[in-house]
Protein backbone atom coordinates (compact mmCIF):
# COMPACT_ATOMS: atom_id res chain seq x y z
CA UNK A 1 0.00 0.00 0.00
CA UNK A 2 1.40 3.37 -0.99
CA UNK A 3 2.08 5.86 1.77
CA UNK A 4 -0.10 8.96 1.77
CA UNK A 5 1.99 11.91 0.59
CA UNK A 6 0.50 14.04 3.34
CA UNK A 7 0.88 11.52 6.18
CA UNK A 8 3.09 12.29 9.21
CA UNK A 9 5.44 9.44 8.22
CA UNK A 10 5.96 10.80 4.70
CA UNK A 11 6.49 14.31 6.08
CA UNK A 12 9.15 13.02 8.47
CA UNK A 13 10.85 11.05 5.68
CA UNK A 14 10.82 14.13 3.46
CA UNK A 15 12.23 16.22 6.30
CA UNK A 16 15.08 13.74 6.81
CA UNK A 17 15.95 13.95 3.12
CA UNK A 18 15.97 17.76 3.38
CA UNK A 19 18.39 17.62 6.33
CA UNK A 20 20.60 15.02 4.65
CA UNK A 21 20.68 17.03 1.42
CA UNK A 22 21.68 20.16 3.35
CA UNK A 23 24.52 18.32 5.10
CA UNK A 24 25.75 16.86 1.80
CA UNK A 25 25.87 20.32 0.20
CA UNK A 26 27.57 21.86 3.24
CA UNK A 27 30.21 19.11 3.13
CA UNK A 28 31.46 20.41 -0.24
CA UNK A 29 32.79 23.64 1.29
CA UNK A 30 36.34 22.34 1.73
CA UNK A 31 36.63 21.28 -1.93
CA UNK A 32 35.50 24.68 -3.23
CA UNK A 33 37.75 26.60 -0.84
CA UNK A 34 40.81 24.49 -1.65
CA UNK A 35 40.29 24.95 -5.41
CA UNK A 36 39.95 28.74 -5.16
CA UNK A 37 43.18 30.73 -5.31
CA UNK A 38 41.37 33.67 -3.72
CA UNK A 39 41.89 35.39 -0.33
CA UNK A 40 39.66 33.79 2.33
CA UNK A 41 37.68 36.92 3.19
CA UNK A 42 37.02 37.52 -0.50
CA UNK A 43 35.53 34.02 -0.65
CA UNK A 44 33.35 34.80 2.37
CA UNK A 45 32.20 38.08 0.81
CA UNK A 46 31.16 36.57 -2.52
CA UNK A 47 29.61 33.47 -0.94
CA UNK A 48 27.46 35.56 1.38
CA UNK A 49 26.64 38.03 -1.40
CA UNK A 50 25.26 35.32 -3.67
CA UNK A 51 23.43 33.63 -0.77
CA UNK A 52 21.89 37.02 0.01
CA UNK A 53 20.71 37.30 -3.61
CA UNK A 54 19.14 33.84 -3.47
CA UNK A 55 17.24 34.55 -0.25
CA UNK A 56 16.12 37.95 -1.51
CA UNK A 57 13.67 36.04 -3.73
CA UNK A 58 11.98 34.63 -0.60
CA UNK A 59 12.35 37.66 1.69
CA UNK A 60 9.27 39.72 2.52
CA UNK A 61 9.55 43.25 3.88
CA UNK A 62 7.01 42.48 6.63
CA UNK A 63 9.55 40.02 8.09
CA UNK A 64 12.09 42.79 8.66
CA UNK A 65 13.09 43.16 12.29
CA UNK A 66 16.15 44.74 13.88
CA UNK A 67 16.78 44.18 17.58
CA UNK A 68 19.52 43.01 19.94
CA UNK A 69 19.30 39.28 19.14
CA UNK A 70 19.33 39.95 15.39
CA UNK A 71 22.40 42.18 15.75
CA UNK A 72 24.19 39.49 17.77
CA UNK A 73 23.20 36.97 15.08
CA UNK A 74 24.72 38.93 12.20
CA UNK A 75 27.91 39.66 14.14
CA UNK A 76 28.54 36.10 15.33
CA UNK A 77 27.58 34.64 11.93
CA UNK A 78 29.97 36.94 10.06
CA UNK A 79 32.84 36.29 12.45
CA UNK A 80 32.23 32.53 12.53
CA UNK A 81 32.17 31.89 8.77
CA UNK A 82 35.10 34.26 8.24
CA UNK A 83 37.15 32.27 10.78
CA UNK A 84 36.11 28.95 9.25
CA UNK A 85 36.99 29.85 5.65
CA UNK A 86 40.30 31.40 6.79
CA UNK A 87 41.08 28.21 8.73
CA UNK A 88 40.54 26.13 5.58
CA UNK A 89 43.26 28.16 3.88
CA UNK A 90 45.74 27.75 6.74
CA UNK A 91 45.23 24.13 7.81
CA UNK A 92 43.69 20.94 6.45
CA UNK A 93 40.00 20.77 5.63
CA UNK A 94 39.69 17.92 8.15
CA UNK A 95 41.09 20.06 10.96
CA UNK A 96 38.87 22.98 10.01
CA UNK A 97 35.60 21.05 9.87
CA UNK A 98 36.03 18.83 12.94
CA UNK A 99 37.12 21.78 15.06
CA UNK A 100 34.18 23.82 13.79
CA UNK A 101 31.99 20.97 15.04
CA UNK A 102 33.14 21.69 18.60
CA UNK A 103 30.40 24.36 18.53
CA UNK A 104 27.80 22.16 20.28
CA UNK A 105 30.41 21.34 22.94
CA UNK A 106 30.94 25.03 23.63
CA UNK A 107 27.15 25.41 23.74
CA UNK A 108 27.14 23.02 26.69
CA UNK A 109 29.82 25.07 28.46
CA UNK A 110 28.20 28.43 27.73
CA UNK A 111 24.82 27.11 28.85
CA UNK A 112 26.41 26.15 32.16
CA UNK A 113 28.45 29.31 32.68
CA UNK A 114 26.07 31.90 31.21
CA UNK A 115 22.62 30.38 31.72
CA UNK A 116 23.36 28.29 34.80
CA UNK A 117 22.01 25.11 33.22
CA UNK A 118 23.10 21.70 34.52
CA UNK A 119 25.34 19.63 32.23
CA UNK A 120 23.60 16.28 31.67
CA UNK A 121 25.45 12.96 31.48
CA UNK A 122 25.35 12.75 27.63
CA UNK A 123 26.49 16.38 27.38
CA UNK A 124 29.27 15.72 29.89
CA UNK A 125 30.47 12.74 27.85
CA UNK A 126 30.42 14.79 24.63
CA UNK A 127 32.30 17.58 26.40
CA UNK A 128 35.02 15.24 27.69
CA UNK A 129 35.41 13.40 24.37
CA UNK A 130 35.47 16.69 22.48
CA UNK A 131 38.14 18.21 24.67
CA UNK A 132 40.32 15.10 24.25
CA UNK A 133 39.85 15.34 20.48
CA UNK A 134 40.73 19.05 20.42
CA UNK A 135 43.80 18.35 22.55
CA UNK A 136 45.02 15.64 20.15
CA UNK A 137 44.70 17.90 17.10
CA UNK A 138 46.20 20.93 18.86
CA UNK A 139 49.21 19.04 20.23
CA UNK A 140 49.93 17.59 16.79
CA UNK A 141 49.90 21.10 15.27
CA UNK A 142 51.75 22.90 18.08
CA UNK A 143 54.74 24.81 16.72
CA UNK A 144 53.73 24.07 13.12
CA UNK A 145 52.73 26.74 10.54
CA UNK A 146 49.20 25.32 10.45
CA UNK A 147 48.66 26.07 14.15
CA UNK A 148 47.18 29.45 13.17
CA UNK A 149 44.58 27.61 11.09
CA UNK A 150 43.81 25.25 13.99
CA UNK A 151 43.32 28.24 16.30
CA UNK A 152 40.99 29.92 13.79
CA UNK A 153 39.00 26.70 13.32
CA UNK A 154 38.57 26.40 17.08
CA UNK A 155 37.57 30.06 17.23
CA UNK A 156 34.92 29.39 14.57
CA UNK A 157 33.52 26.67 16.85
CA UNK A 158 33.29 29.14 19.75
CA UNK A 159 31.63 31.75 17.54
CA UNK A 160 29.14 29.28 16.09
CA UNK A 161 28.30 28.25 19.66
CA UNK A 162 27.52 31.87 20.50
CA UNK A 163 25.42 32.04 17.32
CA UNK A 164 23.47 28.90 18.27
CA UNK A 165 22.80 30.03 21.83
CA UNK A 166 21.52 33.33 20.47
CA UNK A 167 19.05 31.40 18.28
CA UNK A 168 16.97 30.92 21.43
CA UNK A 169 16.34 34.65 21.39
CA UNK A 170 15.41 34.74 17.68
CA UNK A 171 12.68 32.08 17.74
CA UNK A 172 10.08 34.65 16.67
CA UNK A 173 12.18 35.75 13.69
CA UNK A 174 11.57 34.14 10.29
CA UNK A 175 14.44 31.72 9.42
CA UNK A 176 14.40 33.04 5.86
CA UNK A 177 14.75 36.63 7.07
CA UNK A 178 17.47 35.68 9.56
CA UNK A 179 19.51 33.93 6.85
CA UNK A 180 18.93 36.87 4.48
CA UNK A 181 20.01 39.51 6.99
CA UNK A 182 23.01 37.45 8.20
CA UNK A 183 24.40 37.18 4.69
CA UNK A 184 23.46 40.75 3.75
CA UNK A 185 25.36 42.13 6.76
CA UNK A 186 28.31 39.77 6.17
CA UNK A 187 28.67 40.83 2.53
CA UNK A 188 28.30 44.53 3.37
CA UNK A 189 30.76 44.43 6.27
CA UNK A 190 33.40 42.52 4.31
CA UNK A 191 33.02 44.65 1.18
CA UNK A 192 34.95 47.46 2.88
CA UNK A 193 37.66 44.99 3.95
CA UNK A 194 38.16 43.24 0.59
CA UNK A 195 37.25 46.08 -1.82
CA UNK A 196 40.77 45.96 -3.28
CA UNK A 197 40.67 42.14 -3.68
CA UNK A 198 37.45 41.65 -5.63
CA UNK A 199 38.96 40.88 -9.05
CA UNK A 200 38.10 37.35 -10.20
CA UNK A 201 38.52 35.18 -13.24
CA UNK A 202 35.35 33.86 -14.89
CA UNK A 203 35.93 30.38 -13.43
CA UNK A 204 36.37 31.80 -9.93
CA UNK A 205 33.19 33.84 -10.29
CA UNK A 206 31.20 30.77 -11.37
CA UNK A 207 32.55 28.70 -8.46
CA UNK A 208 31.66 31.42 -5.96
CA UNK A 209 28.18 31.79 -7.45
CA UNK A 210 27.66 28.05 -7.01
CA UNK A 211 29.03 28.23 -3.47
CA UNK A 212 26.72 31.07 -2.50
CA UNK A 213 23.57 29.74 -4.14
CA UNK A 214 23.91 25.95 -3.88
CA UNK A 215 26.48 25.28 -1.17
CA UNK A 216 25.38 27.95 1.33
CA UNK A 217 21.98 29.41 0.46
CA UNK A 218 20.08 26.28 -0.63
CA UNK A 219 21.26 24.12 2.32
CA UNK A 220 20.04 26.69 4.85
CA UNK A 221 16.65 26.65 3.16
CA UNK A 222 16.56 22.82 3.09
CA UNK A 223 17.64 22.60 6.74
CA UNK A 224 14.92 25.05 7.78
CA UNK A 225 12.32 23.05 5.83
CA UNK A 226 13.53 19.81 7.36
CA UNK A 227 13.19 21.15 10.90
CA UNK A 228 9.46 21.61 10.28
CA UNK A 229 8.96 17.84 10.59
CA UNK A 230 12.21 16.50 12.11
CA UNK A 231 13.31 17.15 15.69
CA UNK A 232 16.40 19.27 16.30
CA UNK A 233 18.07 16.27 17.97
CA UNK A 234 17.59 14.01 14.97
CA UNK A 235 18.53 16.79 12.54
CA UNK A 236 21.77 17.41 14.45
CA UNK A 237 22.59 13.70 14.29
CA UNK A 238 21.97 13.52 10.53
CA UNK A 239 24.09 16.66 10.02
CA UNK A 240 27.11 14.89 11.55
CA UNK A 241 27.66 13.39 8.09
CA UNK A 242 29.09 16.79 7.06
CA UNK A 243 32.39 16.61 9.02
CA UNK A 244 32.78 12.98 7.91
CA UNK A 245 32.34 13.67 4.19
CA UNK A 246 34.13 17.04 4.00
CA UNK A 247 37.70 15.68 4.38
CA UNK A 248 36.83 12.68 2.18
CA UNK A 249 35.82 14.94 -0.73
CA UNK A 250 39.01 17.00 -0.24
CA UNK A 251 41.18 13.86 -0.11
CA UNK A 252 39.61 12.53 -3.32
CA UNK A 253 39.82 15.79 -5.28
CA UNK A 254 42.87 17.58 -3.87
CA UNK A 255 44.81 14.69 -2.38
CA UNK A 256 44.96 16.26 1.09
CA UNK A 257 45.20 13.35 3.56
CA UNK A 258 44.36 14.02 7.24
CA UNK A 259 47.06 13.17 9.79
CA UNK A 260 46.66 10.33 12.30
CA UNK A 261 46.12 12.91 15.06
CA UNK A 262 43.35 14.59 13.05
CA UNK A 263 41.65 11.25 12.40
CA UNK A 264 41.81 10.16 16.04
CA UNK A 265 40.94 13.59 17.46
CA UNK A 266 38.13 14.09 14.96
CA UNK A 267 36.77 10.62 15.75
CA UNK A 268 36.65 11.50 19.47
CA UNK A 269 34.72 14.71 18.74
CA UNK A 270 32.23 12.97 16.44
CA UNK A 271 31.75 9.96 18.74
CA UNK A 272 31.07 12.31 21.65
CA UNK A 273 28.51 14.26 19.67
CA UNK A 274 27.00 11.10 18.20
CA UNK A 275 26.43 9.59 21.65
CA UNK A 276 25.03 12.88 22.88
CA UNK A 277 22.45 13.08 20.09
CA UNK A 278 21.57 9.35 20.05
CA UNK A 279 21.05 9.09 23.83
CA UNK A 280 17.88 11.24 24.04
CA UNK A 281 16.43 9.60 20.92
CA UNK A 282 16.59 6.21 22.65
CA UNK A 283 14.66 7.45 25.67
CA UNK A 284 11.00 6.52 25.89
CA UNK A 285 9.28 8.87 25.86
CA UNK A 286 11.77 11.34 24.32
CA UNK A 287 12.38 14.35 26.47
CA UNK A 288 12.09 17.83 24.94
CA UNK A 289 15.50 19.24 24.08
CA UNK A 290 16.54 22.83 24.61
CA UNK A 291 20.06 23.06 23.29
CA UNK A 292 22.01 21.75 20.33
Amino acid sequence: MLEDAGSPQSNIARGRWFILSAALLWSLAGVFIKFLDVPPLTIVFYRSFFAFLVFSAFFRRVQCRINGPVLISVLTYTAAISSFVSANKLTTAANAIVLQYTAPIFVFLFSRWVLGEKISRPNGFALLAGMIGVGAISLDSAGEPEMAGVALALLSGVLFAAYMINLRRTQQVSPIYLTWVNNAFCALALFFVVSSQLALTLNQLVILMVMGALQLGLPYFLFSRGLQSVSLLEASLIALIEPVLNPIWVALTVGEIPSAATLSGGAMILVGLGVRYVWPLLKKPAEPERVL
